[in-house]
This record gives structure tokens, C-alpha cells and sequence, in this order.
């Protein structure tokens, strides 16, 4: 990306320049504090570096925060280990405190994004690669674990193949902060769109198995992920439906459903069930179909039965493929709460 006309990269920023910056970053209150610290020639110094201050890119701010505390760390003979930090956050705080403080990303973001590609991301990551530059396919390859890289290498078209080949035995050493721009910016697009891509794929299966439990039981495990990670469940919630919320389908979503039943499974689903809710779904089926369902329900005696409860579940089964496929949608949240 070209540098716009008010921009500076941060190499060509100077030590003085870097303290103004961090001091603005800081804000007013912690700022002022700070400065506060200084003698009159470093506030002398400082004010007449801010005089040439260009515009800051976040990403310029983000690696200038970095090396500042890199460099603080070393002065203080300690290590900059994430995992050291993380296990003491995690010790201080409960897994909740730290999900709606942090969120998941920021607990795992220690590790390298190299490090984080792991067997079957390589059908994710050559095809992003394919529009790259040979040289930056040789050096990103050249910083995954060896069996990965290989697998990768494998995938690549022939000719590029040996192309990307060729180059990884002279990759040359590249500067920390393009290495670090490199890394976010896989992380942006290929990492963390896949740790989201694995998060939905568990909520479905998750709900799947929740549509099957009775209402009691799946809401017991709903209350203890709410209790865990609130946004997950409500989530999830939109994902939950039963026989017994078909009342609060629109009009237009039952007349779409029960358009694609049979009618001896609409009576079997209805057997045992209560008057308010045969008359859900006797309202949203064709005159006909209504009058041999309501002849077929003129003898129920209010028992349910097994085949009842399969037929229900193969009705909640059809709502839940129609919304997949985005034929119809599922009640809001407030719906389902009323």
C-alpha cells in the first residue's frame, strides 16, 4: 500500500518523534502525568519533535507500542513471554471474566500466526497465496513448520511450484516490522476468519443436539453457556427451535412449511398436543388439507406417542433445513423469549 502524502513510516521516525507519539497515544490524564516526569530540556526536546509529527497509521502505532516495550523489558533484564502474562491473567480473573473482558482472539494471540497453521489449512492458504509474489510465497513458506510447508508447496500449480522452489533456496532475511505486518495480516484474513469458520460449525453441531433434548434440558445447558459467554448463546438461541414454536413462525414461514408436508405427518404431530397449538397449524393449511386433518384429529384423546414424537422431530428438522437453505427464518430472540 502507498504511503499517502501525510504519512511517515516508522523507520524514518526518531526516538523523540516515537516519545511524542506514545505520549499522545497515552491520552490526557496519563499523558500529562508522565511528561510531568521530565526535565525541562527532554519536554524542550520532545515539543520541538511534535512540531513535524505526520499522521500515524495504527498498525505503525501497534509495532511502535512493541518495540517500546521489547525495549523496556530488555532494560529490565525480563522476557517478553505471552505465555508467562497469559497464566497470570488466567489466574487472576474467572474463564467468564476473561471472555467478556478479552474475548478468545486476544488469549491466543501470544503465539506466532505461523505457528497457528496446522494440517488442512493448506487448502485455505495456497489459493489466498496464488496472487502473491513468488518472493512472498518463499519467505511466508519459509517461516511455517517444515511438514506443513510441504504439504503447501505440494498443492501449488507445477510451474509455479518449481518457481516458489527456486526462490525459497535464497530467501533472504526480512525486517522485524515487515515480518510483523506479514503475520497480521494473515491473521486478519486467513486466521481468524478460520477460528470464526470452526466457532459456527461447533454452534451448529451444538444445536443440533439441543433440538433433539426436550425444552427443559436444553435450556439447563443454554443457562450454563449463557453463564459462560453470554453472545455464544444467544447465538445459539437462534439455532433452537421446537414443535411447540410454531406459533411463533410468521404466517408466511407456516404456510411455506406446511406447504412441503404430508398430511398423515401433520396429524400424527398433532395427536396429544394442545387446542392452541392444532389450531397454529390447522390455520396455516389449504381448506381441503384442514378438513381431513381435523377429521383425522376428531378422535384424539390427548395421548402422545412415539411415532408422534418422531413426526415432530421430522417437522422441526424441515424448519431447520428450510432456514439453512434461507427459505424462511426463525422467530428473533424477543419472540422466543415472550
Amino acid at each position: 500500500m502507498p504511503l499517502l502524502p501525510d504519512q511517515a513510516p516508522l523507520s524514518s521516525r526518531g526516538g523523540r518523534e516515537k516519545v511524542a507519539i506514545l505520549l499522545l497515544a497515552l491520552g490526557d490524564k496519563l499523558g500529562t502525568q508522565l511528561l510531568q516526569k521530565f526535565d525541562a530540556s527532554e519536554v524542550k526536546a520532545i515539543m520541538s519533535s511534535a512540531a513535524s509529527i505526520s499522521r500515524v497509521e495504527k498498525q505503525d502505532l501497534d509495532l511502535l507500542v512493541d518495540d517500546f516495550a521489547a525495549n523496556f523489558a530488555r532494560a529490565l533484564g525480563l522476557g517478553t513471554d505471552f505465555d508467562a502474562v497469559k497464566g497470570m491473567v488466567e489466574r487472576a480473573f474467572s474463564p467468564s471474566e476473561l471472555s467478556r473482558m478479552l474475548g478468545a482472539q486476544i488469549m491466543q494471540s501470544g503465539e506466532p500466526a505461523w505457528r497457528r497453521f496446522e494440517s488442512g489449512m493448506e487448502n485455505t492458504l495456497v489459493p489466498y497465496l496464488l496472487d502473491e509474489h513468488p518472493q512472498t510465497i518463499a519467505f511466508i513458506l519459509s517461516k511455517l513448520d517444515g511438514d506443513f510447508a510441504s504439504r503447501c508447496l505440494s498443492v501449488l500449480p507445477g510451474d509455479f511450484r518449481i518457481t516458489v522452489a527456486r526462490r525459497l533456496l535464497k530467501v533472504q532475511p526480512v525486517e522485524d516490522t515487515v515480518t510483523k505486518l506479514v503475520e497480521q495480516v494473515l491473521e486478519e484474513d486467513l486466521l481468524a476468519r478460520q477460528d470464526a469458520g470452526l466457532e459456527a460449525e461447533g454452534r451448529g453441531r451444538l444445536a443440533a443436539m439441543l433440538n433433539k433434548l426436550d425444552r427443559e434440558k436444553s435450556g439447563e445447558i443454554l443457562a450454563g453457556v449463557a453463564a459462560w459467554k453470554p453472545e455464544e448463546a444467544a447465538k445459539l438461541k437462534r439455532l433452537i427451535f421446537s414443535f411447540e414454536d410454531l406459533g411463533k413462525l410468521s404466517q408466511e414461514a407456516r404456510l411455506a412449511l406446511f406447504d412441503k408436508l404430508q398430511t398423515d405427518r401433520v396429524v400424527l404431530a398433532l395427536r396429544g398436543m394442545d387446542a392452541a397449538l392444532k389450531e397454529v397449524a390447522l390455520s396455516s393449511l389449504g381448506a381441503r388439507a384442514r378438513r381431513m386433518v381435523e377429521a383425522e384429529l376428531a378422535s384424539d384423546k390427548g395421548v402422545r406417542t412415539k411415532e408422534g414424537d418422531a413426526a415432530r422431530a421430522a417437522i422441526v428438522a424441515q424448519v431447520l433445513e428450510m432456514v439453512q437453505r434461507g427459505d424462511i427464518e426463525l422467530p428473533s430472540d424477543e419472540a422466543t423469549a415472550a
